[in-house]
């Protein structure tokens, strides 16, 4: 899997949870808990996005994700 630079999505929402699309490049939704990222990214239409938590601070941050395919 190749590399992807998260820093401008780090710099954005520092402290929230974000609702990720898979390739990782566009924010679905984002909230101060799972629940309100995954709300957000659900009203758009996206049942199953990645979530993550946003560290306060920008420095190393290594985002795992499921291996199985999406459907």
């Amino acid at each position: 899997m190749k590399a992807i630079d998260m820093t401008p999505i780090i710099k954005k929402y520092p402290g929230y949870f974000v609702a990720l699309s898979y390739d990782r490049k566009e924010v679905l939704g984002k909230g101060h808990t799972p629940e309100e990222a995954l709300e957000e990214a659900n009203k758009k239409g996206y049942k199953d996005p990645i979530l993550t938590k946003i560290p306060n601070e920008n420095r190393s941050y290594l985002l795992c994700s499921r291996l199985n395919s999406h459907t």
